[in-house]
């Protein structure tokens, strides 16, 4: 009796073992097949959609009013009318833009100015031109940034980065995706601070991250 008991015992144990290797090889396999499913699924709407990159420009800046307290303690007061391109070179691929910000930038550390834009929807194959004022009021800066915009004022002309946030969803055939945080940064956008600098201003591309 003995014996035979222990060879229960092996047969039950054996038994369970060939279970969990069944059902471990079943759920391997459906692992297998939903990534295989899911990487079809991305293969076929690119294939179908073919998103291309959205590009983003700062077309025209002029700034008015522009002015530098002395340091320490140094301000910055000046007005930045900015045009933001937007434009969407895909066919099937609209965007709703929920929420837009605009940041004027002096260096690595410097804002000098922040202004929001409306919501808006861009469709398919368009480029929408957004005009930003941005007004800097007793911007604070350091002293070397003083030193620095005081040298620009100057000279005639100032260098800023703009870098625009925005909050979308892409919509392809009226299905929405997820929510995206896009970022452009766009520099060096070189400003003149003559009446006339506007007309002679050169399109400064933007580069562009979507997460």
């Amino acid at each position: 009796m003995p014996a035979a008991a222990a060879t229960t015992r092996r047969d039950i144990a054996h038994s369970g073992h060939a279970r969990r290797v069944a059902v471990l090889r079943c759920l391997v396999a459906s692992l297998v097949v939903t990534v295989l499913l899911a990487g079809l699924a991305v293969l076929i709407f690119w294939l179908v959609v073919r998103p291309k990159p959205i590009d983003y420009a700062v077309t025209r800046a002029v700034v008015r009013h522009f002015n530098v307290t002395p340091p320490p303690g140094a301000t910055v007061n000046a007005t930045f009318y900015l045009t933001f391109a937007a434009r969407n070179p895909n066919r099937r691929v609209s965007i709703l833009y929920e929420w837009v910000e605009f940041r004027v930038l002096y260096g690595e550390s410097a804002q000098l100015a922040l202004q929001d834009a409306p919501a808006f929807r861009q469709p398919r194959r368009n480029e929408t031109r957004l005009d930003v004022r941005a007004v800097a009021r007793s911007a604070p800066v350091g002293e070397q940034a003083a030193r620095e915009l005081r040298h620009d004022l100057a000279a005639g002309e100032v260098g800023v980065d703009v870098r625009m946030r925005a909050r979308a969803q892409f919509k392809v055939a009226g299905v929405r995706s997820r929510h995206y945080s896009l970022e452009a940064f766009c520099s060096p956008v070189v400003v003149g601070l003559s009446p006339s600098a506007g007309r002679s201003f050169q399109s400064v591309p933007c580069d562009v991250a979507i997460s």
